[in-house]
C-alpha cells in the first residue's frame, strides 16, 4: 500500500522525501508542489539549520530552498500547487493519521499546517454560532486559495472557511 501511495504522489506530480531534524521532528520534501505560504525571517545555509530554525516556532509549517544552500523559513500556509520548479520542506505534524475520505495523503499533511495552533488557520478565529466556521479579515484573493475542501466563502468583508475538526470529520 505505501509503494501505491508514493505511485499515486508520483503520478499526479508531487513525490514526497521524509527528513528528520533531531529524531522527533519529521519535514517532508515535496517536490513537484508550490506550497502557498509566507517566506519570513533569516536564512539559513543548509536544510539541518532551517528544521532547526522552524522547530523553534509553532507557527512554522517548513521552508524553501530559495538559491543553492539558501532557505528561509515559511508561515501562513494557506494551500498548494503542483509545480515542478519549486523545492519546499513541510513540517509533518500530521502524527502519521491518515483518513479513509482525504481527498489525497498529501492533504492529510497540509492541513496541520494550514491549522498549525488552533481550530482555526492563522488570522481567523472561531465564529461562536455555528461553531463550525471559522472568520478572519483576509482579502477575496488569499480566502479563495485555501483548498476546496475548507468550503472558503468571501462575504465582501470577512474569509469563512471550516474549522479543523469539522474538516477531520468529514476525512473521517
Amino acid at each position: 500500500m505505501a509503494a501505491f501511495t508514493i505511485f499515486s504522489l508520483f503520478f499526479v506530480g508531487a513525490a514526497v522525501i521524509a527528513q528528520i531534524d533531531d529524531g522527533n521532528n519529521h519535514f517532508l520534501h515535496v517536490l513537484c508542489t508550490e506550497l502557498h505560504a509566507t517566506p519570513v525571517g533569516q536564512t539559513y545555509n543548509s536544510t539541518d539549520a532551517a528544521m532547526d530554525g522552524c522547530v523553534e516556532t509553532d507557527t512554522c509549517i517548513g521552508f524553501k530552498r530559495i538559491a543553492e544552500n539558501v532557505y528561509q523559513r515559511l508561515y501562513g500556509l494557506t494551500g498548494y500547487e503542483f509545480d515542478d520548479t519549486q523545492d519546499y520542506f513541510l513540517w509533518d505534524k500530521s502524527n502519521g493519521e491518515t483518513y479513509p475520505n482525504a481527498p489525497s495523503l498529501l492533504d492529510t499533511k497540509i492541513l496541520p499546517a494550514i491549522y498549525p495552533t488552533s481550530q482555526c488557520p492563522i488570522r481567523f478565529d472561531v465564529i461562536s454560532t455555528p461553531t463550525t466556521l471559522c472568520r478572519g479579515s483576509i482579502t477575496s484573493d488569499i480566502c479563495y486559495s485555501y483548498p476546496t475542501y475548507m468550503a472558503p466563502q468571501y462575504d465582501g468583508t470577512n474569509c469563512h472557511v471550516l474549522t479543523k475538526q469539522s474538516i477531520l470529520d468529514k476525512w473521517a
